[in-house]
């Protein structure tokens, strides 16, 4: 069971993603907020597993709660869930310790699955937001002309670049034709092969490598 706390200044939304998530079969919600103060007043991080938050928020904005939040229990895993697409929103998330950064207005399966991806250890990324990873690295990486390394299979990097434009496991399975087992299996020799234990060092490793 995920145990979930969402954090929305938008009553309606807010309103809105307390009912998805209270029909939805193996994430209990343990509690909804609109500011960043009450989330933190009512809540023990500690028996929290993912944090959707919400970056503009009144008061405390979504960077600095997740901040707190990730200070008092590190284990958390915190998903930022905004409006904002440009770098700067996307840096300073992830450098407050956000796993993930999602841009509002995707379906609520979609909603819902990167919810259970960011438990299951992937890191879900809006596309849109992953080409801002992948441009920064690009003109941040002094690496990023090397030459290609001959260690990944041509499946191997098939499945890299989908990975580090930000699909999911079951998105990569589905548009490769194999199964979800297949999928983590090839992520494993690929973190394995590259030396790398997340999505930001593959994507890092890919481009210093020459394979996007």
């Amino acid at each position: 069971m995920i145990r979930l706390v969402v954090v929305e200044d938008d009553p309606g939304m807010l309103a809105a993603l307390g009912r998805l998530f209270a029909a939805v079969d193996g994430i209990r919600l343990t509690g909804a907020y609109e500011t960043a103060e009450a989330a933190l007043e009512a809540t023990d991080w500690q028996v929290v597993d993912v944090l959707l938050s919400d970056l503009d928020l009144p008061g405390l904005s979504g960077p600095q709660l997740i901040a707190v939040a990730r200070g008092q229990a590190p284990a958390l895993l915190a998903l930022a869930h905004t409006v904002h697409e440009q770098r700067d929103s996307l840096f300073e998330a992830l450098r407050a310790g956000a796993s993930g950064y999602l841009v509002k207005g995707l379906p609520a399966p979609e909603l819902v699955a990167s919810i259970r991806a960011i438990f299951g250890g992937e890191t879900p990324v809006s596309p849109i937001v992953a080409g801002h990873l992948i441009e920064w690295f690009r003109k941040t990486d002094p690496a990023s002309s090397a030459a290609p390394a001959e260690d990944l299979t041509s499946r191997e990097l098939e499945v890299l670049r989908c990975f580090t434009r930000g699909n999911t496991y079951d998105e990569i399975a589905d548009q490769m034709g194999i199964s979800r087992h297949t999928v983590h299996s090839h992520i494993r020799k690929i973190y394995s092969k590259l030396h790398v234990n997340s999505r930001k060092q593959a994507l890092r490793q890919a481009l210093s490598r020459g394979y996007m």
